[in-house]
């Protein structure tokens, strides 16, 4: 079966990017990156050979397989042992999806950066960071050790810092690398103390090993959520959840292409899997779970907020990205574990669409500004047409992939709170109007700067091609996964699944459910009533209700365009960091070197001269004085008396001398 091949599924790309790193040299047209797209069609063949393998029946879930990856002598327990550290693979129906879904999207953004970047001086080592970036993911989301799973999510960090920081000449892509790779290592600090409690109270990293420890309650209750909340961080900082999302929209300084991986299927879907691959750490403490509900519907209400302002198309496909993984962490949150990794799934979609797109729009007119833009719906038929798509998914419009994902969500988060439902509805149709808003000011009306948009051309096939296969799963895989609850039965094989549908029946049982067909129409009709606000006031010639609109909640626009002061507060955090790090060196130099250090040399200098001075006076006059003295003794007295020439008194001294020895002898 094909499942016992599913190691190979990271190993390939990882092969692939030393390959192309280090062979040939670096021209424009090189044939390496051709090496990339090869190794992700395998990896894809051979995880939806696992996905159809599971789904038939063919292959059981979960599947585990794993090896020896070191021992070493330990005493446990006051007993000598080998303690041995296994490594391997877990698949579960989680897994296989996030395999389909990484691969999928990988190849696409592949396939289609060979016609964005074709010209880029660095093509041959964009294709072999992009593949190390996919196998670094890959690996992430096979392995059930949790060690690997922190490494390779460091080496994510590592993927995403070289990507985003790739165009390294120019001033903002270096700033926006150490932004997103230094605000990230917040979120990891909490990861790996989590990982410390882990191995202290169950001795294993293995996952499957510790859902049966969590299972049967061998650890205790504070012990739980301290470690529920630690990975809570290591996902708040990888899937941009406040306060930590500060990184992901200066994260658009890399090229397009990076940021549809980034933002669908690779950094951002790792802290959402994260928690999902953990869960039974999570539904053991029911202040983590209720703390990750909150974390995630923050961030939704917050980030959607935020996109209704930014010019720059990918800056608000940034801010979306926030709210929609604040939704699916809010849904994890409430005890929807499908309903969160459902929309995972269909937002990798339509999410990589648009930004794809985005990045089709700005390879024809060179800028990101959308006030720049206009018009471009009959020069860009193709992308005009699979954006609209995305947009109608990203909305949850029917029969598009994000309303059933979506809606899901929303009956889940019902459930639990009535409070958190109608802030996250309210966020839902705060999302149709600023998806729109980009549609409309991108491609509506006249063209506001003639010179780029009148130079405009539609994208080559190597880039509307993988566009339009996105809309083609934008349009169908909502209905599709959601026939027959075909999504919620798979991704139930194994894993915290079970788990997660005892959570929901406990909040189904405190009182809150709703019509799923009153749901559907009540928010459609929503989003419907936001898509029209948006048309009447962005799809015309002219902005003069928006502008009065923006002058009438002045303080609100400038709120939101300074993103609720979160910037400036880490900012503040990094001045007051710069301010003590001056005040220590001052400390150091001022105190510490010249009080101390220097200070204490100096009173051992004063010692040192009055020793010397107490020897020169004292010690070494007493000894000189002897010396006199014996001198003295010897020439003036001894010298005087018997040393006077006569060789007969040397005689008779010398029988005495001999004689005194024999006797005393």
């Amino acid at each position: 079966m094909m499942i016992e091949n599913v190691w190979l599924v990271p190993l390939l790309p990882l092969a692939a990017s030393l390959v192309i790193l280090f062979g040939g040299r670096e021209r424009e047209d090189s044939p390496m990156p051709f090496v990339g797209i090869a190794a992700m069609a395998a990896s894809l063949y051979i995880s939806l050979a696992v996905i159809f393998d599971a789904a038939t029946g063919a292959a059981a879930l979960p599947f585990e397989k794993e090896w020896l990856w070191y021992s070493f002598a330990a005493n446990l327990g006051g007993q000598p042992s080998i303690f041995e550290m296994r490594a391997g693979v877990l698949i579960d129906g989680a897994a296989a999806v996030m395999l389909g879904v990484v691969c999928l999207v990988s190849l696409l953004v592949q396939i289609y950066s060979l016609g964005y970047m074709h010209g880029d001086r660095k093509f041959k080592r964009y294709f072999a960071y992009i593949s190390f970036f996919t196998a670094s993911m890959l690996g992430l989301v096979v392995s059930n050790n949790l060690i690997v799973v922190f490494a390779c999510w460091e080496l994510v960090g590592v993927s995403s810092y070289l990507l985003i920081g790739f165009w390294f000449e120019k001033e903002a892509p270096p700033y926006a690398a150490k932004k997103a790779f230094i605000t990230t290592k917040l979120g990891d600090l909490g990861f790996f103390l989590a990982l410390l409690l882990i191995f202290t109270y169950a001795g294993s990293y293995n996952l499957v090993r510790l859902k049966e420890t969590v299972e049967m309650g061998y650890l205790p209750p504070m012990v739980l959520t301290l470690i529920g909340l630690g990975l809570l961080c290591g996902a708040a900082g990888k899937s941009a959840q406040a306060p930590l999302f500060i990184w992901l929209p200066d994260a658009m300084e890399g090229p397009t292409p990076v940021s549809a991986l980034i933002h669908a299927a690779t950094m951002v879907a790792a802290g959402i899997y994260l928690v999902a691959r953990c869960y039974f750490f999570f539904l053991a403490s029911p202040i983590a779970m209720e703390t990750v509900a909150w974390a995630g519907l923050i961030t939704a209400f917050l980030a959607g907020s935020m996109a209704l302002v930014p010019y720059d198309i990918k800056r608000v496909l940034a801010f979306s990205t926030v709210s929609q993984l604040g939704f699916m962490m809010c849904a994890l949150g409430v005890g929807g574990y499908t309903a969160g990794l459902f929309h995972l799934t269909t937002h990798a979609f339509f999410k990589a669409l648009l930004f794809l797109g985005a990045g089709s729009v700005i390879h024809a007119v060179h800028t990101n500004d959308m006030r720049s833009m206009g018009g471009l719906s009959k020069r860009m038929p193709w992308t005009f047409l699979t954006m609209t798509v995305g947009c109608l998914a990203l909305a949850g419009i029917p029969p598009f992939a994000g309303f059933f994902s979506k809606d899901q969500i929303l009956e889940k988060v019902f459930e639990h709170s009535p409070v958190m439902f109608a802030v996250l509805v309210f966020t839902a149709c705060l999302t149709a109007f600023y998806t729109f808003r980009m549609l409309f000011l991108t491609f509506w009306g006249d063209g506001r700067d003639h010179h780029r948009v009148d130079h405009a051309e539609e994208s080559g096939a190597v880039m509307t091609v993988p566009l339009m296969i996105l809309a083609a799963l934008s349009l169908v895989s909502g209905w599709a996964l959601e026939h027959g609850h075909a999504f919620a039965s798979f991704v139930g094989s194994g894993g915290a699944a079970g788990h997660a549908a005892e959570a929901a029946g406990h909040a189904a049982a405190a009182g809150h459910a709703i019509n799923p067909m009153v749901l559907a129409a009540g928010v459609t009709a929503g989003a419907c009533f936001f898509i029209a606000l948006a048309y009447s006031l962005y799809a015309g010639r002219d902005f003069s209700r928006a502008q009065r609109l923006k002058s009438l909640f002045q303080p609100v626009f400038d709120l939101l365009e300074k993103r609720y002061g979160f910037d400036a507060f880490f900012l503040g955090l990094v001045d007051l960091a710069d301010r003590i790090a001056v005040l220590c060196r001052w400390v150091d130099i001022e105190v510490i070197d010249k009080v101390f250090v220097d200070g204490w040399g100096l009173l051992c200098r004063v010692a040192a001269e009055i020793s010397h001075l107490f020897d020169a006076l004292f010690v070494d006059q007493a000894v000189d004085g002897c010396g006199y003295v014996s001198r003295d003794i010897a020439g003036r007295g001894l010298r005087s008396l018997i040393a006077r020439g006569q060789v007969q008194e040397y005689m008779l001294y010398l029988a005495v001398g001999v004689s005194l020895f024999a006797i005393l002898k």
